[in-house]
């Protein structure tokens, strides 16, 4: 008879925050380089809240983030025409369900399976330029795109459709969400989320993306971006305000949703910092996951 695990209310961590510059932080973001591991931060020990059992009081537009359950046929995500064509098919479906949303475009997909201290100790001797080796988890407090850099992603997916679809799309409420979803029990780097509301506006800072020429057509993932520049939000420490929490053990059939923007200015979370972490706790074999990052229209909204 298999032992049951028992999960932990909380948990106590250390994060990666912004580090200014002037303190010897990073001025500019090179998401798939070597150099994007070795960015220095400032750290911050946290409390990270277990929300099993509360996870509907959990949602897109209070925190910032929903977990639940996700269903699919597609069991090999490396098949990239079925994974392009019935997966992105479910997670269209599944958007479409939790929020409402009348339109999913799905932009680019990661699948992440080797463990970050592995893949740091193996890109060691490398240049700060060269290409990472393989997508790890992101140990760093972030939101993928800025305001600035969420309207670079929208625009540059729209150049895609057709002109007169394009403006419409441009007149509605839009965000941009990631459903993450882990490929095994998930036992160790646990994905931290923190409460929107409880992140001012000051504490978010606006950061350059410079994605290398050669990595922007790349099926790495991090070609989320323009096609020419990106901005993505770093988040200064504050952890008496931060309120932090996870979903320990996800499994397979379920799915995070993680809103990195919404164009609606109030009453809603707009973005979600968020961060893989390392726990006393961890156990087990490396967490692997798959991330579909989406722009989500709502036709019947207009844009505030």
């Amino acid at each position: 008879m298999a032992t049951a695990v028992l999960q932990p209310q909380a948990v106590t961590t250390i994060l990666n925050y912004h580090l200014e510059p002037e303190r010897g932080g990073a001025e500019v973001w090179c998401p798939g380089t070597v150099r994007d591991k070795r960015r220095p931060h400032e750290h911050a020990e946290v409390t990270v809240y277990n929300i099993r059992g509360h996870e509907a009081e959990f949602t897109l537009d209070k925190q910032g983030f929903a977990v639940g359950p996700f269903a699919t046929s597609v069991a090999d995500v490396d098949d990239d025409s079925e994974f392009r064509g019935q997966y992105y098919q479910d997670v269209i479906a599944h958007l479409k369900k939790v929020t409402g949303a009348t339109k999913i475009l799905p932009v680019v997909h990661i699948v992440r399976r080797l463990p970050w201290d592995q893949v740091a100790a193996a890109e060691k001797d490398l240049p700060d330029s060269a290409p990472v080796t393989a997508p790890t988890a992101n140990r760093s407090v972030h939101v993928d795109q800025s305001y600035f850099g969420a309207e670079l992603v929208r625009d540059s997916k729209l150049d895609e459709l057709p002109a007169a679809e394009a403006e419409k799309l441009k007149k509605v409420r839009w965000a941009i969400i990631n459903l993450w979803r882990p490929l095994n029990p998930v036992t160790r780097d646990n994905m931290a989320l923190c409460d929107a509301r409880t992140v001012d506006e000051k504490d978010l800072t606006a950061v350059y993306a410079d994605l290398p020429e050669e990595l922007r057509n790349a099926k790495t993932g991090y070609n989320f971006a323009a096609k020419s520049r990106s901005e993505a939000w770093e988040v200064k420490a504050n952890p008496r305000a931060h309120k932090w929490y996870y979903a320990a053990n996800m499994k397979p059939d379920e799915a995070l949703l993680i809103k990195q923007f919404d164009s609606k200015p109030h009453g809603v979370a707009r973005r979600t910092p968020h961060s893989a972490f390392a726990a006393k706790e961890d156990y087990g074999p490396t967490r692997q996951s798959i991330e579909v990052r989406c722009l989500v229209f709502w036709e019947d909204q207009p844009q505030e």
